[in-house]
């Protein structure tokens, strides 16, 4: 079989574009916000956490460097978006969302993009896609060796 007509080839064009053009669309609605795709992600992230994350928990999360997440999270913080703060008796930096920061994402920030392009899903081809979504993200992320745990701490 020639490597055009493989249909994984296929599938990775097929998926590669669709989340291009899914993301152009988001990209295009946050701009009117002043906001981009990566913060509404680290808020997004800091919402689901009632204590907050470190930056190295948001760095592994969103699969970006320690440096870029540094980064981003102090314009967010100039923007008055998310703090830093220290837990007693623990040395680690979390960050979290400032009242501010949890308002506009909760009541500012619209994503209707979002729910516009997937709302073409039934509810049972949402799951399916979650389901496949994720399986496929599990492999990528152990082909990288990001979830990789030795052998003794398992």
């Amino acid at each position: 079989m020639s490597k055009a007509n493989d249909p994984r080839i296929k599938l990775h064009a097929l998926l590669d574009s669709t989340g291009e053009t899914i993301q152009k669309a988001v990209k295009m609605e946050l701009a009117q916000y002043q906001m981009s795709q990566s913060q509404v992600k680290v808020m997004h992230m800091l919402a689901q956490s009632e204590e907050g994350l470190t930056p190295g928990q948001l760095s592994e999360s969103a699969i970006r460097e320690l440096n870029s997440i540094t980064t981003l999270i102090n314009r967010m913080q100039k923007k008055g978006l998310v703090t830093k703060v220290k837990k007693d008796g623990d040395q680690k930096t979390y960050v979290v969302l400032t009242d501010k920061g949890l308002d506009i994402y909760n009541n500012t920030v619209t994503e209707r993009s979002i729910t516009l392009i997937f709302d073409t899903l039934s509810d049972e081809e949402k799951s399916q896609l979650t389901s496949l979504l994720s399986k496929l993200q599990t492999k990528a992320r152990n082909l990288l060796g990001l979830d990789y745990k030795p052998p003794f701490l398992q």
